[in-house]
């Protein structure tokens, strides 16, 4: 059986970065792939399938590549789904090819498939605070403290 190559890639100067201390939230995966496509980027078609967390042969060289840090993909010939990911490490594998390792960015791959449950918020800070004025009961009562 013969596959014909149908992933699309995007190497893309992002402001996201891999400790995920601030990532960016879209009301829509449509917003989602706007933004990432009005970033400064690079792109490739009709590459083999794409697997999570492993690297590309990407056809450039390693000088070329060096001030992209993200990564999206979409492998056609399965789905739609654009998978996003982090640019963990380049390799000159020779002048025009480069190996790029990428790593999963979870929350921007999966946003829109999650499913939150009643979560349980241990406290926040307010710029009032008012003795009582944000007291709200949160059915945890012990009964009296002895």
């Amino acid at each position: 059986m013969v596959v014909t190559p149908q992933t699309n890639i995007r190497l893309i100067k992002s402001p996201i970065e891999l400790d995920n201390k601030n990532q960016l939230t879209f009301a829509t995966k449509q917003a989602q792939e706007t933004y990432f496509k009005s970033l400064p980027y690079i792109e490739a078609n009709d590459y083999t399938y794409q697997r999570k967390d492993g690297f590309i042969r990407f056809n450039l060289g390693y000088d070329d590549l060096l001030e992209y840090n993200y990564c999206m993909y979409q492998n056609e010939a399965y789905s739609n789904k654009w998978f996003y990911a982090f640019i963990t490490d380049l390799k000159m594998l020779n002048n025009e090819v480069t190996a790029v390792y990428i790593k999963t960015d979870v929350w921007q791959t999966w946003m829109f498939d999650l499913e939150f449950k009643n979560s349980f918020i241990e406290r926040e800070h307010v710029n009032d605070d008012t003795v009582g004025l944000h007291t709200i009961p949160e059915g945890l009562e012990t009964g009296d403290y002895i």
